[in-house]
């Protein structure tokens, strides 16, 4: 599957809700999730370009799960390959086997909801701030440009200036964060 998202900067996320609260969306309870960032051990920074892979261990509460990312040509796409695994600390050994190295950790707090077919997650990220991402999974190619537009109208919907807008991903964000600290 394709995943397309767009990220916005928030201010005020009980804004937020409020007014995706108005529109019938019931937001999950809320996750602590603590994601570790692998990428192949030739990479010296975080600059991902099409085709790369990007491994990740999640961890939320005693669930684990290895998402393989695979970006797409445009930075919002990303083929994903996403499942459950036992043990964290077996599955980071078998990545480091594999020739990748621990890049970062992001450690946020993830409410989700569902709207017209597109998930919602607002997120609380250490040291970063308060975001809302809004995406699709789609097994559709080429659809990056037309979904963007679609997730930006979804924002103006419900008051979120997509002037905000990042073109980036937190472990990126963090990375950069980290190496400039």
């Amino acid at each position: 599957m394709n995943e397309i998202e767009i990220k916005v900067k928030i201010d005020d996320k009980d804004h937020i809700i409020r007014e995706l609260e108005k529109q019938g969306c019931k937001f999950s309870d809320e996750k602590h999730q603590i994601d570790t960032i692998f990428l192949d051990k030739s990479a010296k920074d975080f600059n991902i370009k099409p085709g790369m892979i990007v491994l990740r261990i999640r961890t939320i509460g005693d669930k684990h799960l290895i998402t393989l990312k695979q970006r797409g040509v445009q930075s919002i796409e990303s083929k994903e390959i996403e499942f459950g695994v036992s043990d964290s600390s077996l599955c980071k050994e078998l990545i480091e086997t594999l020739g990748y190295k621990e890049m970062v950790t992001v450690d946020k707090k993830r409410i989700t909801t569902k709207y017209k077919g597109y998930n919602i997650c607002i997120d609380e990220v250490k040291d970063l701030g308060c975001f809302i991402e809004i995406e699709i999974l789609t097994s559709e190619q080429g659809k990056a440009s037309y979904y963007e537009q679609e997730m930006l109208n979804l924002c103006s919907e419900f008051g979120i200036d997509s002037k905000n807008q990042i073109n980036s991903h937190y472990d990126t964000m963090i990375y950069n964060l980290n190496k400039n600290a």
